[in-house]
Parts: C-alpha cells; structure tokens; sequence
C-alpha cells in the first residue's frame, strides 16, 4: 500500500501537498506533477493560476479562522446487517446520500440486497462524512480516478488515504475528503457547498 499523502493547511493560506507521487486533475484535465515536489492549492478562491496559490490570499486578507461548532454529534443508523455513520462536521452537502431513506426502509424490510447498495452510497460520498459497517457487505470497488481531484467551480476532492493537519472528527474516512478552495466554507477547511455561491469561481 502506498504511503498516505500529506495535507497541511496553511494558517491563513493555502493547502501544502507532499506526496513521494501524485496524481492531480483540474477541470477534468490532468497537471504534471513532478516527483517528490511539493504543490500548493489555493484556498482563498483568488488566485489567477487555479488551482495553485499564486500569494492572492495575502493581498485579499483572507482569514481562516477555525471552524465554530465543529462538534456536532454523530449519526448512527442501525440496519439489521449493516450500520452507517454520519459525520456532519464534514459533509459538503452534495445529495449523493439522497437514495439511502429507501435503501434503508428496504434492508429493515429484509430486502438481501439492500445493504450492499448502501454500502455502495455511502462510499461514493465524496466528503468521506458517511462511513459503514458491516461484517455480511463486501465492500465495493473504489472507482478509479486521480488522488487529487479539483473540481471546475467546486472543491478540492482527495481520493486517496491521507493525513492532515486539521481535526477530521470521528468516523471520517481518510481516504476521501472534499476541502474549499473557494474560500466562503464557514468549516474550513472542509467544504460545505458554499462555492454555489459564486458564479465566476471557476
């Protein structure tokens, strides 16, 4: 297995990447990235040489003050063979979730199949926020993409296992994460969807 990435947020700047190699997309469009090189991904959502920080946050003042409230409790929901874990502190609000109310209401109904496709929704959360357990699941194929994936007008999605410097609350998943790059999340530096906000953030 392959040494986990490291993420360090900057205080008030932007995320430093170091990885022995890494993969990176922007826009659906893969960067080079030179071997054991360091890459710094802006955070203040002003940089003219997006994704990277080009020292924008400074002229703008861009503050990142700690997240307020980033201790809500965590969801749990028990099935009668699998359990699945909400984690609100660092969910972006992208609706992959939306299929579980039924999934759910099937599974408790004794539907066999059921908890396999919870379990396929939960992992194709990309915040990392829901999480399972289930000892009769096998667990899905991770789908095959890059390790950093930025999204046009959106978030920083990490898609591989990884450490950082900020407090991923319980039950979150250190393999998937989504960061803001827009710099409006009010839980940074995890993405809660505020980048909707903005129509020139590209």
């Amino acid at each position: 297995m392959s040494k986990p990435i490291s993420l360090t947020v900057l205080d008030n700047g932007p995320l430093k990447v170091s990885a022995d190699s890494l993969t990176l997309h922007y826009c659906g469009e893969p960067l080079e990235v030179e071997a054991g090189s360091d890459v710094y991904i802006c955070r203040c959502g002003q940089s003219k040489n997006a994704p990277f920080c080009d020292g924008s946050h400074q002229k703008v003042g861009f503050v990142a003050e700690p997240p307020k409230g980033n201790d809500k409790d965590i969801k749990v929901w028990e099935g009668k063979t699998i359990r699945t874990f909400f984690n609100p502190n660092t969910c972006m609000h992208a609706l992959y979730c939306k299929p579980l109310k039924d999934l759910r209401a099937r599974e408790l109904g004794g539907d066999t199949d059921a908890a396999a496709e919870i379990a396929r929704v939960v992992m194709s959360c990309p915040s990392g926020a829901l999480n399972y357990e289930s000892t009769e699941v096998t667990p899905p194929q991770s789908a095959d993409g890059p390790d950093i994936d930025v999204r046009e007008g959106g978030e920083c999605r990490i898609q591989t296992a990884f450490q950082i410097n900020a407090t991923p609350g319980e039950r979150q998943d250190m393999s998937r994460a989504t960061l803001c790059r827009c710099g409006l999340s009010k839980n940074k530096p995890w993405c809660d969807g505020a980048h909707k906000k903005r129509e020139d953030f590209k």
